[in-house]
């Protein structure tokens, strides 16, 4: 998987928002910080360790909040708006 991304704003505190973009396939994801996704393009499905399965594409938006564990399988490249905090 191929990413790259662009930073929008960033603090000391590591609070953080940009846009980011990756090519498709599956990635593992344990999150210490807050995290606010807005779709752009593309889709992907978001699978907590202990829920059920969320598909999201363009224009969804998402929260998940820290010490979320799971997987996200993108489709297809996806490029999304983010904040962490």
């Amino acid at each position: 998987m191929n990413t790259r991304g662009h930073y929008l704003w960033k603090n000391e505190d590591g609070a953080e928002s940009g846009i980011w973009e990756c090519t498709e396939g599956p990635s593992r994801w344990v999150l210490e910080t807050n995290e606010f996704v807005h779709v752009l393009t593309g889709s992907m499905t978001i699978t907590p360790d202990d829920g059920e399965p969320q598909f999201v594409g363009p224009g969804d938006t998402v929260f998940i909040p820290r010490g979320w564990s799971g997987n996200w399988e993108l489709h297809e490249t996806l490029r999304k708006l983010y904040v962490i905090f």
